[in-house]
């Protein structure tokens, strides 16, 4: 029996000139960015962290992730919050636009030229009204070494503080 159809609620936003959308269940908050604090022994995946309510939280830059040859950076960037397997990361964006529902029928396979080095970050391509949307996948914004290496920096982190 197939799967009934679904509502989704996704959150629009923009990095370079794409729309992407998340799950709005993925996100925490959405904040201005006002600067992170580069850590020398951070990945290099990771812009820099900031603090907010007491919770250090690792920047990624998703425009330096998804244009990795650069493109000129957006003035007022926006950080949304999010929860991953691997804890809290922001993810800092050119812009938010809005919240849109789509149909989960209405989700198309991305294309096979998706399939590159970060092609697992693409879940779907959504057509609705005169936009193209591409669905991200939060669980593959950062790669499983790099997962793996914010593991180990948490794990570190606990041990000294238990000392």
């Amino acid at each position: 029996m197939p799967e009934a159809a679904r509502e989704l609620r996704l959150i629009t936003f923009r990095v370079g000139t794409e729309t992407f959308v998340l799950d709005i269940m993925s996100v925490r908050q959405i904040i201005p960015y006002g600067g992170s604090t580069s850590i020398p022994t951070a990945p290099s995946f990771i812009e820099g962290i900031i603090v907010l309510r007491n919770e250090v939280i690792p920047i990624v830059d998703l425009r330096d992730r998804l244009y990795p040859r650069g493109v000129a950076k957006a003035e007022h960037p926006l950080v949304l919050i999010t929860e991953t397997s691997v804890g809290t990361i922001g993810l800092k964006v050119d812009e938010v636009r809005r919240i849109i529902t789509a149909s989960s029928e209405a989700l198309l396979p991305p294309p096979p030229i998706t399939r590159g080095i970060r092609g697992e970050l693409l879940i779907a391509v959504i057509p609705k009204d005169d936009e193209i949307y591409l669905l991200m996948d939060i669980e593959n914004v950062l790669t499983v070494e790099e997962k793996q290496e914010l593991r180990e920096a948490a794990l570190e982190q606990a041990a000294e503080q238990a000392v």
